[in-house]
């Protein structure tokens, strides 16, 4: 028996030793004298989540609602990619640049998804939620919220398709100034494609900000532009006031709750201007309510989602990784993140009271 194992443990030691070398060459060829996870200013994925946002430690081990958040999808695996996945996850190494971190691979995602059907885990909108919990009524366990921040374009491609398939939806937060363009490395989706996905019901489009997803330097290192308004641009700021006062007339009230008509006299505050702007910009191309904001780099304060308030945003999303519970407030509703170093493993985990039926 041991003359069996030494050539198999021989085997998988050299295994390991080829997988391992191999993933210090790429990221040594990679990084060429700077971290991947910290893009220089103004190149690809630069104003991305920084990758340090990640973490899927369970907050509370009680019941709740666990809200899940992806960026972008991929259709399938590289040896490069798998490469610089098992660099990331076997070593440690920082072998992933932004735009591929937050990367899921959709055969992964197809795997959540079946999961969640198998298990018996329920799937919620945010706004199933908030109905329960003016109802008081008790949330479901377990449950989970899908939400996918940026709108890349690998979202209308190949996860929209799944969702569909499997009959359950999706939040999508999108940064308004950013529809149909390339930003940052990612192609986002444009207005027709974010229309048709509204329009099956599968998936529900959110605000992800006008254009408020950038970091500005500040003594204490750089912040989200939205930390601080005063670094907002003049002239883009007077440029949003123009652009709310051309929509105001004919501005989609697609809530049917007076909202559209919100007072502009208010738009003194440059964040506030953005966020009413990236709302309306929402539903007159969806043609559909758009409640809920997701903060870009995961996280607001309780004065910025009062003014997500006046804006007519009817809750907010971190990325503080806290499960909801009956009784959670709307505001900075905390989310699980999930990338390309998350296992089908670390996802079960987040669900203890769900069994395979």
């Amino acid at each position: 028996m041991a003359t069996a194992r030494q050539p198999r443990r021989r085997g998988t030691i050299a295994l390991l030793a080829v997988l391992g070398l191999a993933a210090i060459a790429a990221t040594l060829l990679a990084l060429r004298g700077r971290a991947l996870d910290r893009p220089a200013e103004h190149s690809p994925g630069y104003h991305l989540d920084p990758t340090e946002l990640a973490a899927l430690e369970v907050g509370e081990a009680g019941p709740g609602v666990r809200i899940l958040c992806y960026h972008y999808f991929r259709p399938g695996f590289d040896p490069g990619y798998l490469l610089r996945v098992a660099g990331a996850v076997i070593l440690g190494m920082p072998t992933l640049g932004p735009q591929e971190f937050w990367t899921t691979p959709i055969g992964q995602f197809e795997r959540h998804l079946r999961y969640f059907r198998d298990a018996g885990v329920a799937v919620l909108s945010l706004d199933e939620i908030a109905e329960r919990q003016a109802r008081g009524e008790p949330l479901p366990d377990p449950a989970v919220v899908i939400t996918i921040d940026d709108a890349d374009r690998s979202v209308y491609e190949l996860a929209w398709p799944l969702l569909q398939q499997y009959g359950v939806r999706a939040h999508l937060f999108v940064p308004t100034s950013r529809v149909g363009g390339r930003w940052s490395g990612i192609h986002v989706c444009d207005w027709t494609e974010l229309r048709e996905m509204a329009d099956s019901g599968t998936i529900l489009v959110g605000s992800h900000t006008h254009d408020l997803h950038y970091k500005v330097g500040t003594d204490l290192g750089r912040q989200p532009v939205f930390w601080n308004p005063d670094r907002i641009d003049a002239a883009a700021h007077g440029g949003l006031r123009r652009t709310l006062r051309e929509l105001a007339p004919d501005a989609v009230d697609a809530a049917g709750d007076g909202s559209a008509g919100a007072d502009l006299a208010a738009l003194d505050d440059p964040v506030a201007a953005d966020l009413l702007l990236s709302r309306r910009l929402v539903e007159r191309h969806t043609g559909h309510p758009c409640r809920w904001l997701a903060w870009p780099y995961g996280f607001g304060s309780g004065a910025l989602d009062r003014t997500a308030a006046r804006a007519g945003f009817a809750g907010t999303l971190s990325l503080r990784p806290v499960v909801v519970m009956d009784a959670t407030p709307t505001w900075h509703l905390g989310r699980f993140a999930l990338t390309a170093k998350t296992t089908p493993q670390d996802v079960a985990a987040l669900f203890p009271a769900a069994g395979e039926r």
